[in-house]
Order: structure tokens, then sequence, then C-alpha cells
């Protein structure tokens, strides 16, 4: 293990400088068990600041050594370094390999649950989880005793890597398509589809349902949505209560209708409800005005500009937007003879719902593959 440094966000950049750092938190989230230089954004260190000099090069292995969960011990095996020069940062390891290893295998096997099984006994911590390098130090390391065939198992999960790369990209392109597109729609400077746009008040458009309902005298629901079953910014649930465990009062949805979560810290998350049921009073049940499309409402609630208005909450320990504030706010939609115009807001809705459908194939795929390599590292990194 070699030296590392102490330096916190604020001393790095992304622009540049003569050495580059390797943090700790972009190991965790960002960087995937092969740091390839050549393609992944490593920020650089600020003018001025005094650091350890120890050089990462090719094959070394950079540990994270603290994370909030149990993903602590997460590393990186760092490749095509070239003539940059590169250290370890804050609350990580910077080990060396003593034997040459084909390129790419030790980020492969040291990810994987073989390897990482070992650490689990030595993570302590409770708010916040650490393996220190004697731990490190204790485990055992497995590879091929010929050099070819480490190589061919880390071409193999360097192959599906990049088809997992390549389909993270194509998600990102299409939710950047559709972020632009809502961008230049949901404002009266519109020129897409040469269609009439005009500001009204918000509270004309929709408002919040005040249908309660009470588990103990009603039993036409199954199902219950609480904040934690939406997924943020993704218009989508990731799982439904059973009704008949509540306890309390709750805010009846209807198929079709419209939920979004009034909390400011979970703001972006919005639903299109696809069965009836009842949610926790801390999501609204948006109800459409007259020649008002449900679909065409979601995508109005996903766009900046009522991101921007809810975000203008009120209270202090868990901030709640304001319905009160929010209907006086204005919002721009299509209008035909002095209306608002129902197909051209179907239109637009069929035309984002189009993305939404690309980017949900997309994920499946990106599933698929993560699922492969997942058991294609179970496979050929498990010397049993």
């Amino acid at each position: 293990m070699l030296p590392t440094n102490t330096l916190s966000r604020d001393k790095l950049n992304n622009q540049q400088g003569e050495y580059q750092n390797i943090h700790y938190g972009d190991v965790l989230i960002k960087y995937p068990y092969c740091l390839d230089c050549n393609n992944n954004e490593i920020p650089y260190i600020n003018d001025g600041v005094k650091f350890n000099t120890a050089e990462v090069k090719d094959g070394d292995v950079i540990f994270a050594d603290t994370a909030e969960d149990d993903t602590v011990g997460k590393c990186v095996e760092v490749l095509n370094v070239g003539d940059r020069k590169i250290v370890s940062g804050l609350h990580t390891y910077f080990c060396r390999p003593k034997y040459k290893l084909a390129a790419g295998y030790l980020g492969y096997f040291l990810n994987s649950n073989h390897f990482h099984n070992q650490l689990l006994p030595y993570i302590a911590g409770s708010k916040v989880s650490s393996v220190n390098r004697t731990s490190i130090a204790r485990t055992y390391i497995s590879y091929p005793a010929d050099l070819p065939v480490q190589r061919r198992i880390a071409a193999i999960l360097s192959s599906a890597d990049k088809v997992i790369d390549s389909t993270r990209k194509l998600i990102a392109k299409y939710k950047q398509i559709k972020q632009g597109m809502m961008e230049e729609l949901f404002n009266e400077q519109c020129t897409m589809y040469n269609v009439q746009w005009r500001k009204v008040r918000l509270g004309k458009v929709c408002e919040p349902s005040s249908e309660k309902y009470n588990p103990l005298t009603e039993n036409t629901f199954q199902y219950c949505i609480e904040m934690e079953n939406i997924n943020q910014e993704s218009g989508t649930i990731n799982g439904k209560s059973d009704i008949t465990k509540l306890l309390s009062l709750k805010t009846k949805f209807h198929k079709g209708e419209v939920l979004y979560g009034k909390l400011r810290p979970y703001l972006k998350k919005y639903w299109l409800a696809d069965f009836d049921g009842a949610c926790s009073t801390e999501i609204w049940v948006l109800k459409n005005m007259e020649n008002i499309d449900n679909q065409f409402l979601f995508y109005l609630f996903q766009s900046d500009c009522i991101n921007r208005i809810a975000n203008q909450s009120s209270g202090t320990k868990m901030p709640r937007a304001d319905w009160k504030f929010m209907e006086k706010q204005t919002v721009c939609i299509p209008y035909k003879n002095n209306k608002p115009d129902l197909a051209e807001q179907r239109r637009i809705a069929a035309t984002l719902s189009g993305i939404d459908a690309k980017i949900a194939a997309e994920e499946k795929v990106l599933e698929k593959y993560t699922l492969v390599k997942k058991g294609l590292m179970e496979k050929l990194l498990n010397n049993n």
C-alpha cells in the first residue's frame, strides 16, 4: 500500500491542473471496475494545494475505505495512465500488485462477491461503514496461473461492460432529448408544431383531490402508494402496499390520475396511476379540469416550470409545496378557439410517451446485461 491524500472536493476541479486525484466518492458511484483514464473524467487538484505526490501507475488498485452501506471496499483498477500525473485521494487505499496480472483482471475480481464477502466481517460502523487496511491485507486473491486465461476473463467481462456502457449512454441520450423537448414545449415562446400557447393559472388546469379513503369503512381498493413507492424522476413506481394494513386516512386516486409528491426533498416524484387505490396524504392526487388531458398533465408536472414553482415551499423541518401559492402561478398550455386544445395536448403527450417507452425498453436491456455480467463474474471469478 502506498501513500494517499486527504483532499476534499473543494480542493478539486474538473477543468485543469498538473495532478489529477481519484476521489473515493467517484470510486463508489461513478467509475467502472476498470478505470480507463482515456475514457473517464478524473478531477484535477487546484493550484497551490499541498498533497502527497505518490503517483498511480497502470494496474494499481484504489479501494474506497468508507461508504454509507456495505459497498465499502469497492475499488477500481487504473488503466491507461499514460503520461498523466494521478494520485489517490481522501478515504482511499492505494494498492500496487506485487505480481504481474493481466490488465483488468484485478478490477473485476476485487469487485466480485467472492472477494467482497471476505470483507463483510471486517466492515465496522453504523451510520457510516468503513474497513481498514489491515482487514484488506487479510483477504485472499484467486487467479488463474496462466496469464492468457486471465486476459480472456478480463476481455469477456470488459465486453459485457461495453454493452452496459453503450446502453447507459443511449438511455442518457433519450432522456436528454425528452428534457430538451419539454423545455421547448412548456413555454409561451414554443414554436414546435406551429401551435398557439397561452399562459394560464395552474389552478385553472388542475387541483388536488380532497377525496379521502377510510380503511375502517371502505374496502373497494386493494393497494396503497406511499412516498417511497414512487421513483424519483422516472414517473414509475417500485412497489405498492396492501391497503388493508392502513391505519390512517389516505387520499383516493383512480386509474389515469396524476400523483405528485409535495414534500420538497422528494419533488420530482410523479406517477400516472394505472390502477385505482389510495395514497399518502403527502402526495397530491391531481384532478384535471375540463379540456385538460391527464397524460399531458403528467408531463407538465415533470417540467422545470412546475419544479421551480413547487420549490418555493413552506415549512422548515420538512418543507412542502404550497398549493395556495402554486395555483396562482402561470403555466403554458396549447390553446385553440379560446379554449385548451385537447387534441394537441394528446399529440404532445403521445410524443413524450413514445420517448419514455424507448427509455423503458433500454432500461430493460440494461437490467438484462447487468444480470448477465453478474452471472459471468460469479462463474469466471470463483475458484471453486
